[in-house]
């Protein structure tokens, strides 16, 4: 098992690794020596540079406008650096490299795309009309920086890789393949790599949250000093793990399917009195508790923030909340737009911030026009919103949060094995720097530096390390050696997501808590 880098020391180089140097490549530097071209999700994306780049990074981001300050990471970007041996096993001298990412399409597309199915991309710094601009961009309450703002994406290009939020063999059945495309069959996909374990929330707009955690005050689960109506929300402990309201997989199951479709279904015992969460509002009113943190919605419609079919992180929760392909005709299928609940479909990680943002603030950034104050539920990483500068938050599933800790406790249920994979068409070089990224991104002390950037007020979440990929779980949980003892693989087999996850019998070790 490798040694553990300390993680102050790592996460330092991680953010080193995205700041880009004085002698950073630029377009007039020439054409890359070795280019791939990576559609799929986001989950490995903090990973490229500190796995691959040497030296001379810079940043660059598509932009949709002629003003370089408005470039953004939602559907492509792209690194250029200096690459070498000390990176990359098997290169020989140093080596210009182009990691182009396209996140549009998400999970399903970038699988798609080995099969041939050509797209767009940043293509290399002097076709993609690239101008320098030192910027950032911030979603979801995290900022992302860049170096060039770039206007021009090019069609018609073989993918090199791609990464997705769930390991391939999830990719079948209706509600996780677009409609009208094939499923991915895994077995096509020669090289694929397990990376870490995704951990995945179930964000509301922050009124629907203060909705669950005073409901949940007023039936005793939750401690009475996490919402107090006539005190200012500052003097409580509303952002606490302690305080953190929970839903049942049942209950999500209920929502996500459209099964229950008014957020007054739901319902909670006030010491003998049935309220349903609109009068949970009402009732926090009339103890003189502010507007500011919870007011009854402009109606009770549950409002989703899904995402379109075939985005990883939704698969992922299909699988584990629904069961969605695992049981077949027996599975709940995924709530339609056009139904009783108002589903919406969100095609990036932007959009789902701006989606939920939109029902909380009764804003438009996503939305076509503005719905006020609407209670709404979506689907994200746990990556975003450390900041909690957007107005939507994560809850507790089954009462446990999503964090590295519950993850390898086994009590935090929606997580999954993100993947790395290629044909055997690519280059040496591309192959050497393909297994690199590979190695880096599974190695435990580099998934505890990456998880340093998201430390929430509840915990550290982001990822797990994984004991399929070899690495030893402690008998009981260690924050610098994230490796949670559960796994996805079957008996005898590879990763399936599909699969209950069960104690690792290679290293037969978990804490009782």
């Amino acid at each position: 098992m490798p040694t553990p880098v300390f993680p102050k020391t790592l996460f330092a180089t991680l953010l080193a690794a995205f700041a880009g140097t004085a002698s950073a490549l630029t377009p007039g530097d020439g054409d890359p020596d070795i280019v791939l071209y990576v559609p799929g999700s986001q989950a490995n994306d903090k990973f490229f540079a500190p796995a691959l780049c040497s030296s001379n990074i810079h940043t660059y981001f598509q932009n949709y406008t002629s003003d370089p300050s408005k470039a953004t990471n939602n559907d492509y970007w792209a690194i250029y650096c200096s690459t070498d041996g000390s990176k990359v096993s098997g290169l020989v001298g140093t080596k210009k490299l182009w990691i182009s990412r396209r996140r549009l399409g998400a999970s399903y597309v970038g699988l798609d795309a080995l099969k041939g199915t050509k797209l767009t991309y940043l293509e290399k710094p002097s076709t993609a009309a690239c101008t320098a601009f030192s910027g950032s961009f911030t979603s979801g309450g995290t900022t992302f920086n860049y170096d060039y703002s770039c206007t021009t994406v090019t069609p018609n290009i073989t993918a090199t890789g791609s990464v997705s939020d769930v390991t391939p063999d999830a990719f079948r059945g209706g509600d996780n393949v677009p409609t009208g495309q094939a499923e991915i069959v895994a077995s096509g996909i020669p090289n694929r790599n397990a990376i870490a374990g995704h951990i995945i929330g179930t964000p509301v707009t922050l009124l629907l949250r203060n909705a669950l955690q005073y409901a949940q005050v007023l039936s005793g689960a939750l401690p009475s000093n996490c919402a107090v109506p006539g005190s200012t929300t500052s003097a409580n402990m509303d952002e606490t793990a302690a305080c953190m309201p929970s839903l049942s997989k049942q209950q999500l199951a209920s929502l996500f399917s459209g099964a229950v479709s008014d957020w007054d279904s739901f319902s909670v015992n006030a010491s003998g009195t049935a309220l349903t969460l609109s009068q949970v509002a009402a009732r926090w009113a009339s103890n003189g508790g502010s507007a500011s943190y919870l007011k009854a919605p402009d109606d009770t419609t549950v409002h989703i923030c899904r995402r379109e079919n075939g985005a990883g992180q939704q698969v992922a929760l299909l699988a584990t909340i629904l069961q969605n392909p695992c049981l077949g005709n027996s599975a709940p299928r995924l709530v339609q737009p056009g139904g009783f609940t108002d589903a919406q479909l969100a095609t990036s990680l932007g959009a789902e911030d701006n989606c939920l943002s939109d029902f909380n603030n009764g804003t438009t950034n996503f939305l076509p026009t503005a719905k006020g104050n609407r209670w709404a539920i979506g689907i994200q990483t746990t990556e975003r919103n450390v900041s909690r500068s957007a107005n939507y938050r994560f809850i507790k599933i089954d009462g446990a949060a999503p964090t590295v800790e519950q993850v390898a406790l086994g009590k935090y249920p929606l997580w999954s094995e993100y993947g790395i994979q290629w044909m055997n068409n690519v280059t040496a070089d591309q192959g050497n720097v393909l297994r690199a990224l590979v190695k880096y991104g599974q190695r435990p002390d580099n998934v505890n530096a990456r998880n340093q950037a998201d430390i929430h007020s509840f915990g550290t979440a982001g990822y797990v390390a994984l004991s399929a990929n070899g690495y030893v779980p402690d008998p009981v949980f260690n924050a610098a050696n994230p490796v949670t003892p559960y796994t996805h693989k079957r008996a005898g087999g590879g990763i399936d997501a599909c699969t209950v996850p069960v104690v690792n019998p290679d290293y037969g070790t978990a804490e009782l808590r």
